[in-house]
């Protein structure tokens, strides 16, 4: 695939891969959680770049930041549109993602929370040991590598070749409700736009994009015929049409139990056909921001491993 591009902006690339990894250091992210959604800031021409953390999504950036930030943009035959992200990440002392360039969209595409130019996704954390603070609200990277044996600490699966090369980064972990054991994805970028109903329930007001978990409509039509008494929103989201959300009073994960947590409905078709095929793993649903905010998680994909502390 040809590529308007430059010897420079090669050179830059290639030099961001070997940055950051090489040395090793554990380091903290700028970030901000805003609604329990990660958003990591960057400096770039005069201007801030923020990018939210999604663990289960791509990474791209927005075609008018991306023009404002002054990244290198290249083209291919088709007219798709790229941009050098991690020269930038790599000059900023941060993480790389190892891929040359991103993909650059439109504005307006890619469902961002407002004042967010794009997202750091599966490719950002691939390679790292990463700490996950929500009770601080920290992000660091090259966090200590775990240990299989270590405390509230369980495996985290990814999709593998029948050789056993890892070929997709989708972390899925097990979470228990009601005493099952469902398989999920962890998803850092699970988001909801709440409709009135919802904000009521989730006594938000802010109007914006709120972290949120996701569960199949089998799953969920479960637990609402065993527990009629788990409050349910119906038309739960602004954008996703008939979602509906009901309210867990407890999710325990590597041991660890907390909550209420609220679910939104996804169809079963979703996760058995997509993220199912996508993770190589049977997920029933995802685990995002707003269970995920009741824990310090350590997210160690070398090791495959994570762990979850209150």
């Amino acid at each position: 695939m040809a590529r308007k591009t430059t010897l420079f902006t090669l050179f830059l690339a290639l030099a961001a891969t070997m940055g950051f990894a090489q040395h090793g250091q554990e380091c903290s992210i700028p970030v901000s959680f805003r609604n329990n959604l990660i958003v990591a800031t960057l400096e770039a021409g005069g201007t801030e770049l923020n990018l939210l953390a999604n663990t289960s999504g791509g990474t791209f950036v927005a075609s008018q930041a991306a023009a404002a930030a002054g990244l290198a943009e290249m083209t291919d035959e088709a007219g798709n549109q790229f941009v050098a992200l991690d020269p930038l990440l790599s000059g900023s002392n941060l993480p790389v993602t190892g891929n040359k360039e991103v993909f650059m969209l439109p504005l307006g595409e890619g469902n961002l929370p407002g004042d967010t130019h794009g997202t750091l996704g599966q490719s950002w954390f691939s390679s790292y040991c990463w700490t996950l603070d929500y009770l601080s609200q920290q992000l660091r990277c090259n966090a200590p590598p775990l240990s299989p044996l270590g405390a509230n600490t369980i495996p985290v699966k990814f999709r593998e070749s029948a050789a056993g090369r890892r070929i997709s980064n989708l972390p899925v972990i097990t979470m228990e409700v009601d005493g099952v054991e469902i398989s999920v994805i962890l998803d850092t970028g699970a988001k909801l736009l709440p409709t009135p109903a919802a904000c009521v329930a989730l006594d938000d007001d802010t109007g914006n994009y709120l972290a949120a978990s996701f569960i199949t409509e089998s799953f969920f039509e479960a637990w609402r015929a065993i527990h009629p008494e788990w409050p349910v929103v119906e038309q739960a989201d602004r954008e996703m049409g008939n979602i509906r959300m009901i309210r867990v009073p407890e999710v325990t994960i590597a041991g660890q139990a907390a909550g209420p947590v609220w679910f939104c409905s996804r169809p079963d078709v979703e996760y058995a056909r997509y993220w199912s095929r996508f993770s190589g793993h049977p997920v029933e649903g995802a685990i995002g921001g707003n269970a995920l905010q009741h824990f310090r998680v350590t997210l160690d994909y070398p090791n495959g491993l994570a762990r979850f502390e209150r």
